[in-house]
């Protein structure tokens, strides 16, 4: 499952054309329904909303769209609880995106491949303190420039 980092490079045409575009063609990729919206929200053109409405129409038509449910939901809250207990205040809005995201991206077994390793890796490592496990892959976007 590709995060919101990756996706935006790709719709640019600057990165990650040719890894998305392969998982994608073996069947390995998931939507997530938050990613969606992160990039609906962000949209600048008509354009990018008709590229967005083709994304969510040929991932909601092969049924690959990883959408947070109750428990998702009710974990994050739990680990943006948890982080502001041992860290101090967090504002629960600037990070409940990533939060679900991830829960989500780990209920499904997927891995979660994001340019913000760092970032996630916090609320892996407080996902680990809730027996929970899963994957993130780093990628870095001079790896994967588009010609």
């Amino acid at each position: 499952m590709f995060d919101t980092s990756i996706y935006i490079p790709y719709f640019r045409r600057e990165a990650y054309r040719s890894l998305i575009e392969a998982q994608t063609r073996k069947g390995r990729n998931r939507l997530s329904s938050v990613v969606l919206q992160e990039l609906y929200a962000g949209a600048r053109s008509p354009t990018d909303k008709r590229l967005l409405d083709g994304l969510n129409q040929a991932f909601t038509a092969s049924g690959y769209v990883v959408t947070p449910g109750h428990e998702e939901w009710a974990l994050a809250g739990q680990l943006l609880n948890l982080y502001a207990r041992r860290h101090g205040f967090l504002n629960p809005r600037s990070h409940v995106a990533d939060v679900l995201i991830l829960v989500s991206a780990f209920g499904t077994g997927a891995v979660l491949v994001t340019e913000n390793v760092r970032h996630f890796s916090t609320w892996l490592r407080l996902l680990g303190r809730r027996r929970i496990s899963g994957a993130i892959l780093g990628v870095r976007r001079e790896d994967h420039l588009e010609p």
